[in-house]
């Protein structure tokens, strides 16, 4: 199959959460784009977008069209792989015409790196706090520098950490997301483990969980088709998520979601300190169910 190359203006995902939000392209790919679990940008979806940073007067222009259609109110993503990746003064234009034109705006997020934070001074991340911008998403995945390097997240436990803790000292809000099974069975100890250090390194606004499905046209899925890599049992995965919520530091206060069509609950916290308790009793109460321990994967194709 050919698959089509679409231009940056073209949306190809948002976090659920951003569901109902003004959606305004900014950067299209990905400036990594190497991650073995995802193949977003490089054909999952039916399309290939290369990394590309729009022209100003074109995101300003669409922020324009937004405000004379009367899209006051709404949440606002700035889309793409990872607008972080663009210069700050630049993004802080962008940020500001947000704030200028449309009204009572309550959140605008974007997609980040660890490794756009890292490049950033602390007064940049300032800079884009003060314009406006409310929080970031960024793609921890597991607190393993193991797994991380297997999967050429091209970034280590330690640079996540000092990224996450930058992001929240400037002043924005962190939300990081948490892939369930990513170091299959042989690893998955180390995952828990390790991502609950993280975790309470960081002490993120929000950590949400992803499951992790193969998808075709990503690196990992010829490892999986030959058996090379073995996905998690749905009462596995839901082990995993306990093991990382029970193995927190005390000092950890995020909301917690289950948020996304891959996990197999639906869990939330808007303070996991204060409903560890409940919230691991009632994962223990899926683990010890039968129908929970005999259900099949999802192995969703596509997300």
């Amino acid at each position: 199959m050919i698959l089509q190359k679409v231009p940056p203006e073209q949306i190809i995902i948002r976090p659920p959460v951003e569901a109902y939000s003004v959606l305004i392209p900014v950067t299209g790919g990905c400036s990594w784009n190497k991650c073995r679990f995802c193949g977003t940008y490089g054909g999952v979806y039916g399309v290939i977008q290369d990394y590309a940073i729009r022209p100003l007067e074109d995101v300003l222009r669409d922020i324009d069209s937004y405000s004379e259609r009367n899209y006051h109110g709404f949440p606002v993503f700035l889309a793409g792989g990872n607008p972080t990746s663009a210069p700050t003064d630049y993004l802080v234009k962008i940020l500001t015409h947000v704030r200028k034109k449309l009204k009572n705006v309550p959140r605008i997020s974007c997609y980040a790196k660890a490794l756009d934070i890292l490049r950033k001074t602390d007064d940049e991340l300032k800079q884009l706090a003060e314009a406006g911008l409310d929080i970031v998403y960024m793609g921890l995945e597991s607190g393993s520098s193991k797994i991380l390097r297997i999967m050429k997240k091209g970034t280590n436990a330690q640079s996540m950490i000092i990224a996450g803790k930058r992001v929240l000292k400037a002043g924005i809000k962190l939300s990081l997301y948490v892939i369930l099974g990513l170091g299959s069975y042989e690893l998955s100890e180390e995952h828990v483990k390790e991502t609950a250090r993280v975790l309470t390194e960081i002490n993120p606004t929000i950590f949400r969980f992803r499951t992790l499905n193969i998808l075709p046209n990503t690196p990992l899925w010829e490892d999986y088709k030959s058996g090379k890599f073995q996905l998690l049992k749905p009462v596995d995965c839901l082990k995993e998520e306990y093991e990382i919520i029970a193995n927190l530091g005390p000092n950890v206060t995020s909301q917690v979601y289950n948020d996304h069509i891959s996990n197999y609950c639906s869990l939330e916290s808007l303070n996991i300190k204060e409903d560890r308790e409940v919230f691991l009793k009632t994962l223990e109460s899926y683990i010890n169910d039968p129908r929970i321990k005999n259900l099949p994967r999802k192995n969703l194709t596509h997300m």
